[in-house]
Parts: structure tokens; C-alpha cells; sequence
């Protein structure tokens, strides 16, 4: 079976690059690609190779007609792009969260599920061992009877940054922080615990002149059990700086995790701490595990490799899944209508058709 031939959509984006590395490393062929804004410089995107550029996807979708699409379009335009790319029948790799609201996404689920496509969204931790090894123990009762959860997301602030850039602009991308780094932590902690947030309440912080979405949040967020936790995220550090933070703990068992370090990258090791109450802990309660990271280029490293080839592999094999599609993509973005809702309302809102236990 030949490599499929995948068309690259939107190059004026920053894990455009990183993208193109791990698509490198796969057995797939990008064999075109488009970027709608003409004032950005193609020719500086590094490892995109001597392919044909189109200016509309719509376009490139007809006149090429790839095997999949790899997308990575502000939040406004991507549903778009994909319902035209599943109107096609062609496969979709695109970057979270994939539309400005719920509203914008309810309608192409129903779309891209009555049609012959693959589509799945990059919620690349998921595809992390220490995540599934966490996923694991939750489904196994490890934490016992869940009591507390806490996730941290800080990163360097906008004045390293682009902050001319879409993503830091509200009309194309609605938010700020929140939906481009704290989204991790909202989708990955009821990935792990199988428990969706049901109702938030924000406070969101604008305090870069000149760039109107949030660069601050604090977010406590009940999940559908009853156990509460907080998110704090923000722009504060010096150049180059993350300080994350996953912490589990329930009345049986407690895990830690910074699953950044320092600096981005993944070419070093990363360690979860366990603690637990039970008799089989009892001669060393608190253990540590340490995954040692195999250098792979692209985004996410190895996992995020695994992620995509997942992807790949989901188009072709009926008996493989997507890693994250767009059900959960959607869940996603109503916790992020939620959040924005809570932070104008001063006060807790319900996350639309989730439902508290009890």
C-alpha cells in the first residue's frame, strides 16, 4: 500500500513547523499545501519541501484531492475547512480546539459522522504513557473515592511572543490562554478519571496592552462525581519558561506529574509520583515513574508520533479508533463556552448537557 498523500493546510501557525517534522517521520507524503494569508512568508516554513501552494482550501481540496488534510487554521475558519474536506470524503488531522464555540461544532459532528471521513483532533497528551498509565490506575480505583484535583499551565509571556498573531486575537480565535494552553489539562484530566467537568466557575485576566483575549485564567470546575478542582494558567514567565502541573488525589491514592519541565521538549525523561494508603504500598507508600524519552522529532516527540500514526492507521483499519475526534472535541468546547459564560456572569456555570451524579 502506498504512503497516503497529505495536503497541509495553514503554514502561518505555530506548530506548523513541528507538525511537518512528525509527518517526516510517518509513512505519509505531503504532497501540497495552502495558506490563505498572502502576506506570509511560505518560503520561510522549514521542512515543507517543494510542493504546490494554493490560496484557498477549497481549491486545493478539489484540484489535488489528498488522501487526508492536516490542518491547522485559526478556530474561526477550521470548521469550515473540514466539512469541506469530509464533504469530500478525505481524511482530517486538525489542531485543537477546532471551532470558536460549541455552536460552530455541533453541526459538522453530525456531518463528518454521516460521512466516509476520518477525522481527529489534536489532543496529543493523551497519547502520553504517564497519561495512560493514570487512565489506567483511575480505572482500576487507585485514588479510591476522588477528593481533590489541581492543573497548572503557566508559559513565558506575550512580550516573547507573537502577540500579532491570530491565535491572540479574539475574533479568530475567541480566547486567549485558556483554550490554547489550559485546553490540555481540560481535556486530558476527565480523559484520565473517565469523569466530565459539568460546571465551572472563571476569573480571567487581560492584562497585555494591545491584545484583547484573556493571558491569565483561575478556573474551578466541578466534574459530573462531585470532586472539585482548579486550573490556574497564564502568560507570566521569563522567555522560553513552562511550570505545569497535574495532581490527582483521592482518599486511597495521590499522583503528581509536571509533564512539560522547564523547557518544551521531550528529549529527556518526565516522572509521575505516586502515593498510596493500600496494604500492597505499605514497605514504600510513595514510588516514582520515570519515563526516559526516546529523541523523535516533531510535535510531541515519540507520543506525539504515536498519536498521529494512530490516525493514520484508524483511516484505513475499522478496528482502530482515533485517538480524540470531534464528540470529544466538542465536550471540550462547551467546558470553554462554560468558562468564558462564568468569567462575564461572576459566578458558577453549568457546562450545556453534562449532569452531576446524584
Amino acid at each position: 500500500m502506498n504512503d497516503p498523500t497529505i495536503g497541509y493546510i495553514g503554514l502561518n501557525h505555530h506548530h506548523t513547523e513541528p507538525y511537518l517534522g512528525t509527518l517526516a517521520e510517518l509513512p505519509a507524503d505531503v504532497t501540497c499545501a495552502c495558506e490563505p494569508d498572502e502576506s506570509f512568508d511560505t518560503d520561510a516554513v522549514d521542512g515543507l519541501g517543494d510542493v504546490p501552494l494554493y490560496r484557498e482550501p477549497e481549491t486545493l481540496l478539489e484540484a489535488e484531492a489528498p488522501d487526508a488534510v492536516w490542518i491547522t487554521l485559526s478556530n474561526r475558519e477550521t470548521p469550515r475547512v473540514v466539512e469541506a474536506a469530509v464533504d469530500r470524503g478525505i481524511d482530517v488531522y486538525t489542531e485543537k480546539p477546532a471551532a470558536r464555540t460549541a455552536a460552530d461544532l455541533e453541526a459538522l459532528v453530525e456531518t463528518a459522522e454521516g460521512s466516509d471521513a476520518t477525522v481527529c483532533v489534536s489532543y496529543t497528551w493523551r497519547g502520553h504513557p504517564a497519561s495512560a498509565e493514570l487512565r489506567s490506575r483511575a480505572a482500576q480505583g487507585f485514588f479510591g473515592d476522588l477528593r481533590a484535583l489541581e492543573a497548572r499551565f503557566l508559559a513565558s509571556q506575550l512580550a516573547y511572543r507573537d502577540a500579532d498573531h491570530y491565535l491572540f486575537d479574539r475574533a479568530a480565535s475567541r480566547g486567549g490562554i485558556v483554550q490554547w494552553l489550559g485546553i490540555h489539562w481540560i481535556d486530558l484530566l476527565p480523559w484520565i478519571l473517565d469523569d466530565p467537568i459539568a460546571r465551572v466557575n472563571a476569573s480571567l485576566e487581560f492584562e497585555t496592552p494591545g491584545v484583547d483575549v484573556e493571558d491569565g485564567a483561575v478556573v474551578q470546575f466541578e466534574l459530573a462525581s462531585g470532586t472539585m478542582g482548579s486550573l490556574q494558567c497564564g502568560y507570566y514567565l521569563r522567555e522560553g519558561r513552562y511550570d505545569t502541573a497535574l495532581s490527582i488525589t483521592g482518599m486511597d491514592g495521590r499522583a503528581t506529574w509536571d509533564p512539560m519541565g522547564d523547557y518544551f521538549g521531550f528529549e529527556d525523561e518526565t516522572t509521575v509520583e505516586f502515593e498510596s494508603t493500600s496494604d500492597e504500598y505499605a514497605s514504600t507508600p510513595r514510588r516514582f515513574l520515570t519515563y526516559d524519552y526516546e529523541p523523535v522529532p516533531g510535535y510531541g516527540g515519540g507520543f506525539g508520533y504515536d498519536f498521529m500514526a494512530q490516525f493514520l492507521e484508524a483511516r484505513v483499519n475499522d478496528d482502530v479508533d482515533v485517538p480524540a475526534d470531534l464528540r470529544d472535541a466538542l465536550e471540550v468546547v462547551r467546558v470553554l463556552d462554560a468558562i468564558y459564560e462564568s468569567a462575564k456572569a461572576e459566578g458558577w456555570v453549568a457546562v450545556e448537557n453534562a449532569k452531576l451524579e446524584g
